[in-house]
Order: C-alpha cells, then sequence, then structure tokens
C-alpha cells in the first residue's frame, strides 16, 4: 500500500504550498512569504515556509521548503521543497512545471516534470522501491496526456462573474499525474464554513469532499485497502484568492490509519503590507 498512500498523502501535502495564500490582497500580482503547520492525530508532525505568487493573468508559482517535524522525526527525518508553476482560466487548469525533492529517508525521491498545454512534455522520477513495486499497473502514454500536476490540483478557478462559494465550483475532477502514479481526485460540495482569522483572512471556506482513484502506477489494492481506500475523508476548504478568480486551500484534511492528517495556515507576510497572522485552532468541520 506503500506507493498509493504515499501518492495520496503527498498529494495533501502538496496543498501546503498553497495554505498560506488565501489572505492575498485583492490587487493581482501579490507575493506571499508564508509558513504552515501540519498535525497527526493531534501532534505536530511538520513545519515549512512558502513563497506564492500570482498574476493577474491567472498564473501562479509555489516555492516550499518543509521538513518533518515533533515526534514523527523519531521515525523520519526527511526535508522537502517542491517548486510547481501553471494558469487558470475559467473552469481548466494547466500546469507549466514541477519539481519536487526529497531527502533524508532510506532513499531519495526526486521528481522533475515539464508540460506542453495539458500533456507531460518531460518527466524523470528517481525509482522508489516498496513492496510490490513490481506488480504496478503498468503506466500508458495515454495516461501522461490530459493531465496536471499535484499542485495544480489545489488550485480551483472559478469563472469571472460567478459566486465563489457556489455548490457548483466543487465539482471538478483533476487528472493527476506525479510523475510515477497516475491518479483522479474527484470534488463534490461537502459544505459551507466561516473561518474566523484573527489578522489573516476571515470569511466563508467552501468544503470540498474529495475522492481519490488510482489509474495506473500503483500496486493492486486488496480489499482490505479498497474498504479503506472508500472510508477515507478527504476534504479541502477552498477561499478566493483576491481578484485572481481562483480559490487556494486554507486548509486540508485527510483520514489516516492513525488519526487525522491536518494542514492549516499559521503565518505569512504580504509582500508590502503588514505582517499578519492565524493562531489558535481552525474550526472544524462538525
Amino acid at each position: 500500500m506503500f506507493a498509493r498512500r504515499n501518492s495520496l498523502f503527498g498529494t495533501a501535502a502538496s496543498a501546503l504550498a498553497l495554505i498560506c495564500a488565501a489572505a492575498a490582497p485583492a490587487a493581482a500580482g501579490a507575493t506571499v512569504e508564508a509558513t504552515y503547520a501540519a498535525t497527526l492525530a493531534g501532534f505536530p508532525v511538520g513545519s515549512g515556509t512558502l513563497t506564492f505568487t500570482t498574476a493577474e493573468s491567472g498564473d501562479w508559482r509555489a516555492e516550499l521548503a518543509a521538513q518533518v517535524r515533533g515526534l514523527a522525526q523519531v521515525v523520519a527525518n526527511r526535508q522537502a521543497t517542491a517548486t510547481a508553476s501553471g494558469r487558470v482560466a475559467a473552469r481548466s487548469r494547466q500546469s507549466k512545471d514541477y519539481d519536487l525533492r526529497i531527502d533524508g529517508g532510506p532513499e531519495p525521491n526526486h521528481v522533475d516534470m515539464s508540460f506542453s498545454g495539458a500533456n507531460v512534455n518531460s518527466v524523470s522520477a528517481t525509482e522508489l522501491h516498496f513492496r510490490g513495486w513490481d506488480q504496478r499497473i503498468p503506466l500508458k502514454p495515454e495516461h501522461k496526456r490530459g493531465v496536471i500536476d499535484p499542485l495544480a490540483a489545489f488550485v480551483l478557478p472559478v469563472v469571472a462573474g460567478q459566486d465563489p462559494m457556489a455548490q457548483s465550483n466543487c465539482d471538478q475532477t483533476a487528472h493527476v499525474f506525479d510523475g510515477r502514479v497516475r491518479y483522479d481526485l474527484r470534488m463534490t460540495y461537502g459544505t459551507r464554513m466561516e473561518v474566523q482569522g484573527k489578522q489573516g483572512y476571515s470569511g466563508p471556506a467552501l468544503v470540498c469532499a474529495v475522492a481519490y482513484r488510482p489509474i495506473a502506477g500503483y500496486r493492486p489494492l486488496t480489499p482490505e485497502e479498497e474498504k479503506f481506500e472508500r472510508n477515507l475523508e478527504f476534504s479541502i476548504w477552498f477561499v478566493p484568492a483576491g481578484d485572481a478568480r481562483m480559490m487556494i486551500p486554507y486548509k486540508v484534511v485527510v483520514g489516516t490509519p492513525v488519526g487525522l492528517l491536518q494542514v492549516y495556515a499559521h503565518a505569512f507576510q504580504v509582500k508590502g503590507q503588514e505582517t499578519a497572522a492565524t493562531t489558535g485552532s481552525i474550526p472544524s468541520r462538525d
């Protein structure tokens, strides 16, 4: 289950690079320097820094540096950097490039991808060895067409003039390729929540429920694994990113066998603006 769970949790971790950009001002061309925090079953497990830039054209770029923290260091001491860029327009998303570097564990995890339109132009990924790695569902050329990278999957486009909190904004499926695994993230409307940031973003959040569906590049599921993934809790809290006609995650929740993994905004600084921070807990979904 390692490869598939690594891909799934890696997908949730990709949202780390976008979490704190929720407080970007309405003016286009904003740059946000941010920190984030992650907890697993209530215990701190990760932290990092982020630079996120958005342009009026719909282009965006994210640069992330992260590492394992707290009790998680007992079983892992890993550092990660990730960069990606893309563009949103109407209800479509396109990737431009994606680079991932994870080091410090038993073996490195490096991925480099470039895109031409909706297709992968080039990809280089280190081979990860895990139980059953030679039994993976084969990747075919079509699995690299009509796809986006894992970070782009967490940028939700909104049609100009449409209410960002409209339930229909959740009704999208991201066709994702992470360099090894091709999977779908199907989103449906969950609920609407109010975010109460003390000095950060305060306002409505659109909560989308997410279903993960592996397509290729993964080891076949056992009946127990199928049951786990069918009942997996996975949700993203989206908030408007100013006037950029896109929604960006404010909070991500992923169920794991040992408890909920929660990633949430902690502090950020908007270039040219005063420093702000969100403190305490973010309201949980009832």
